[in-house]
């Protein structure tokens, strides 16, 4: 019974999504364990130990946003360039992202070295940090990077209802709404942002984006371009 407890829990954590090392997989394994020491473990206890995480688990469901944000063509722009020249070019970019996320309330970030994964409360709060940052770029280029390239950003934006709490990092996280995100940016053009059209349709800034002939992962899509004053 033991064995099948444990073999069972194993098989609920993925049918749940309990990431492995989160907090609620923590609580579990405690609660296993305790329900393991006794003498005796029969159906019923194993059912009362999944309840339990089951009521706990659905306390981290969040409704939220992603945004995934990539600099275009970022290997051929170090190409023949002075490699401290490239450093503060990209560590400025990444402060100017930084800022631009941090006022629009972004939750977690995970960062490659050209790139970032945000988790924001809102859909508009990420679709207006990828528009923030392609409006911020004129400025950045023109007075700030020194490289010959000029940098341009491809955004991707998809939300949905995801398990996570705040004590675990985005980058260990995975989940099909993050994916499509990055999906999104992947498929979208220098400096728009592209996302699933069913997250945008509520908001006041619909207008602001085109629908596309594009499908990702089943996703009808809409971009938002910057038209320059």
């Amino acid at each position: 019974n033991r064995r099948l407890l444990r073999k069972s829990a194993q098989a609920w954590r993925r049918k749940e999504g309990v990431k492995p090392g989160s907090k609620l997989d923590a609580e579990l394994e405690t609660t296993l364990r305790l329900a393991e020491s006794g003498k005796s473990v029969d159906r019923r206890e194993l059912l009362r130990v999944f309840a339990e995480t089951k009521k706990k688990l659905d306390t981290f469901a969040r409704e939220v946003a992603f945004l995934a944000v990539d600099v275009v063509g970022s290997t051929a722009m170090k190409a023949g360039e002075d490699p401290a020249s490239i450093q503060y070019d990209f560590e400025e970019y990444r402060k100017l992202v930084e800022r631009i996320m941090r006022a629009r309330g972004v939750l977690k970030a995970a960062w490659t070295p050209d790139g970032v994964m945000a988790c924001f409360a809102h859909v508009e709060d990420a679709c207006q940090a990828g528009k923030d940052v392609i409006k911020s770029l004129k400025v950045f280029n023109s007075e700030v990077k020194i490289s010959k390239i000029d940098f341009a950003v491809r955004c991707g934006v998809n939300a949905g209802l995801v398990y996570f709490d705040d004590s675990t990092p985005l980058e260990t996280v995975s989940d099909r709404v993050i994916d499509v995100a990055g999906h999104m940016q992947k498929n979208a053009e220098p400096n728009t942002v592209l996302v699933a059209r069913k997250i945008i349709e509520p908001l006041r800034q619909l207008e602001e984006f085109t629908h596309t002939t594009q499908v990702i992962d089943g996703y009808e899509a809409s971009v938002w371009r910057h038209t320059a004053a």
